[in-house]
């Protein structure tokens, strides 16, 4: 008899996790065949059948190879949307089929949106949003609506369409409209379940961009997530512009659907805690960045709502941070606190900067999230007054913020400093006092302020003694951070900025290799170049660097300061540096870099033709000093007529262009302008308009005696005229002669003017030419018509 197995029944000692002969319940995604109403099921959940996957792959692959005719693919595109229209629904919520989607409805005309729109509002549309699938395919289409707005605008105006295409194609843009605001209704019915949904909140920013005509940036609209994916299919980087108004203003009716959509949003039970909420927070900033482009009075309602808030209410509890808000410390209300400050008018932001800010600065700026709010508050400071304040309260602490690693903040007061043009003179000092640099040595505040280090660790000094050998040791640039490049870029831009300009001017070949060949410390050195102060110091750092020129050419950010040094270098000084370039030829032309500044600087041509590229060289010199001097002069204001009439009584005026004669005149640029009687009437005194005949003269004395004698040959021509036609009432004289007369009359009025305009001209070549051309004329118009008028012969 056979003993009995171990464990009973089973086979093995254990039970077994299921039994092959019971039936096992079939699962939805592995359904094959079966009820309709499981079918049903399972496509509702975004299972396809591979007949139905198959058929997208092969639609996504023809779209990327693309059509040989317009017309095969209207029919392709044609045939794909009356398969896609009939399960929308079903199609969104699969992965796979959902990104296709996408790719197909940037494709798709009005009319095939317009019912893939009607298609998705008729199966639930809220709860499609929420889905997690078709929220990014209905974010698609809501995005694609102000695009077929803008350009059924712009089609308004082609000839080649006709009367009748274009009623068709505004109706079926009404149609589209009518549509979205019914969609926008429903919307806002479940506005509170999509505010907090993290799909349906995205879908809520699309709906904001599109009913107010703004473009949004990505990544406020787009999920990270979606916006990894669509980098990686198109290879394209996140754009960082700033929210922009588009051309075409949307229709009033949708900025008074979004008023109630915004009004909806406002009256949403517990309101207050959806500005800490992780998914409603980023909805209302959007909101508010929105509202501010389209309707600030209706941005300032909900900014004072938003600061109601329990966030903005109650005060933390640690007594480090005693006074300052929660929304401040808040890891999510503190993005909202940032919206806030930029979108705010000046009395709610004066209100949020009293409140919240003012004598809490220090603790703001230590903590580590509420140190990005203070940021963004001294880069929005609105008036001289705030500045003030803060550089009252955080002066003293400069060492500290230093000690903490939030060099930030002092960037962004020295921006400030330059944008309001107040305390500059009192931040470098302190600032430099911060460093511990003594006056005896102040030229190294510059390598300090680079690398960010106090004076005693970059000159490694102890505490026990300052030895020259220590000093020699160490005192050298040999790092450069981002942090401190940015400041002294700031700094740089400040009205006295002697004692930057002198450090960086004072630095070794080293160290001026050291900052050219990094990638934060170029942008200082371009910086110092193009700046207007410090001609002098300029010329001697170009003479310093002589001997860099070809290490920095070759090197990818030392190439940028090459260009920027050639924009500003003197001829003799490019002279210079082309020697030095010609003898590392082989050098310069093999490198990656090397060889673009080779091109730059025309190197080929001042080897074979070294006069004609000095000759080059010093023109362009001249227009960009030329041209510099344009853009610097600020245009005066506009004085009333009072003002302007007892100016011209006062005496008469420079001329403005006296000043820029040689330099236009080189460049062949001239500007002649007739003064006429009726425009000084206008304005009630000659004076007040007199413009120049040519920039180029000199003498005002020489231009009023030439319109004198214009005047004069315009009333001796008339005078003839007038006794020639007295004398030849009786004779008719044929149209041709008389045609012949008026053209000679105004040939001499043309040639007087010539001659008055070139009398106080350089001549050049093509002047020389229409003087020769002039006298060709002369001569052919004798031998025409030499007497026009023949006495009789008696």
């Amino acid at each position: 008899m056979a003993s009995q197995k171990r464990g009973g029944k089973s086979s093995r000692g254990r039970s077994r996790y299921f039994d092959k002969n019971a039936q096992r319940k079939q699962k939805p995604h592995t359904f094959k065949h079966g009820h309709a109403g499981d079918k049903e099921k399972d496509r509702r959940l975004g299972r396809l059948d591979e007949q139905t996957m198959g058929y997208y792959r092969r639609v996504d692959q023809q779209l990327k190879d693309g059509f040989d005719e317009e017309e095969e693919k209207c029919l392709f595109l044609n045939n794909v949307f009356t398969q896609v229209e009939e399960e929308i629904h079903l199609l969104a919520c699969n992965q796979t089929v959902s990104r296709i989607l996408e790719t197909l409805l940037r494709q798709a005309s009005t009319s095939h949106l317009t019912s893939i729109l009607r298609r998705l509002k008729q199966n639930k549309f809220s709860s499609l949003c929420m889905d997690r699938f078709a929220g990014y395919v209905i974010q698609t289409v809501v995005s694609l609506v102000s695009k077929h707005l803008i350009v059924a605008s712009g089609n308004t105006t082609s000839e080649q369409s006709t009367a009748e295409s274009k009623k068709v194609e505004k109706e079926e843009v009404e149609s589209l409209c009518e549509l979205f605001l019914e969609v926008c209704e429903e919307m806002v019915k479940d506005v509170a379940g999509l505010v907090r949904d993290h799909y349906g909140s995205h879908v809520l920013r699309a709906v904001f961009e599109t009913l107010s005509g703004v473009k949004l940036e990505q990544k406020v609209v787009r999920s990270r997530l979606s916006l990894g994916q669509q980098n990686k299919v198109t290879a394209v980087k996140e754009s960082t512009t700033p929210s922009l108004v588009t051309n075409k203003p949307p229709p009033p009716s949708f900025l008074k659907m979004l008023q109630q959509l915004t009004e909806t949003i406002l009256k949403v039970d517990d309101f207050s805690g959806l500005v800490p909420h992780v998914v409603a927070s980023p909805v209302l900033q959007a909101l508010l960045t929105v509202l501010h482009k389209v309707d600030q009075g209706l941005c300032t309602q909900v900014c004072q709502q938003v600061m109601q808030a329990k966030v903005f209410t109650k005060t933390c509890a640690e007594s480090e941070l005693s006074g300052v808000c929660l929304a401040l410390v808040h890891q999510h209300a503190s993005y909202i606190v940032k919206t806030l400050l930029t979108v705010a008018d000046n009395a709610t932001y004066q209100n949020l900067f009293q409140l919240h800010f003012i004598w809490r600065l220090l603790p703001l700026s230590l903590h580590p999230v509420a140190t990005f709010s203070l940021q963004q508050l001294l880069a929005t400071l609105r008036t001289e007054e705030q500045l003030t304040d803060v550089l009252e309260e955080l002066l003293p602490h400069f060492e500290d913020l230093l000690a903490h690693g939030k060099a930030t903040v002092l960037i962004n007061m020295a921006e400030a400093c330059v944008r309001h043009q107040t305390g500059q003179l009192q931040f470098l000092k302190t600032l430099l006092k911060a460093f511990h640099i003594p006056k005896e040595d102040k030229l190294k505040c510059a390598q300090l302020l680079a690398s960010l280090q106090s004076y005693q660790v970059f000159m490694g000094l102890n505490e026990d003694g300052n030895t020259e050998e220590q000093k020699s040791a160490k005192g050298v640039l040999t790092t450069v951070t981002l942090q401190g490049s940015l400041l002294l870029q700031h700094l740089l831009r400040f009205s006295d900025n002697s004692d930057i300009m002198d450090s960086i001017a004072a630095m070794s070949a080293q160290e001026l290799q050291t900052l050219a060949c990094n990638s934060s410390g170029s942008h200082v050195l371009e910086c110092f170049l193009t700046s207007t102060t410090g001609v002098k110091k300029k010329k001697k750092l170009l003479q310093k660097m002589m001997d860099l020129y070809v290490v920095m050419s070759c090197d990818r950010s030392g190439s940028r300061v090459m260009d920027a040094v050639w924009k500003v270098a003197p001829v003799e000084v490019k002279t210079s540096i082309a020697e030095r370039l010609v003898e590392k030829e082989d050098r310069l032309r093999s490198d990656q870099y090397g060889r673009f500044v080779w091109q730059n600087c025309a190197i080929d041509h001042y080897r074979r033709h070294q006069g004609t590229w000095m000759d080059i060289q010093a023109a362009q010199e001249r227009k960009r000093k030329l041209f510099q001097d344009i853009l610097a002069e600020d245009t005066p204001p506009k004085k009333p007529r009072q003002e302007s009439k007892d100016a011209a009584h006062s005496g008469p005026k420079p001329d403005p262009g006296d000043h820029l004669a040689p330099e236009l005149a080189i460049l062949g640029v001239g500007l002649d302008q007739d003064e006429e009687e009726d425009d000084n009437r206008d304005t009630g005194s000659p004076e007040d308009n007199v413009t120049c005949v040519s920039l180029c003269s000199q003498d005002r004395s020489k231009r009023k005696d030439a319109r004198k004698l214009l005047k004069k040959k315009k009333k001796k021509q008339k005078q003839n005229l007038q006794v020639h036609v007295d004398d030849t009432a009786s004779e008719a004289r044929p149209k041709k002669e008389r045609k012949k007369d008026i053209d000679t009359d105004r040939g001499e009025q043309t040639e007087l003017k010539n001659s008055e305009a070139g009398a106080f001209e350089i001549p050049s070549s093509g002047a020389k030419m229409d003087k020769k051309k002039m006298k060709l004329q002369k001569k052919k118009k004798h031998k025409k018509f030499q007497k026009l008028h023949p006495k009789k012969k008696q």
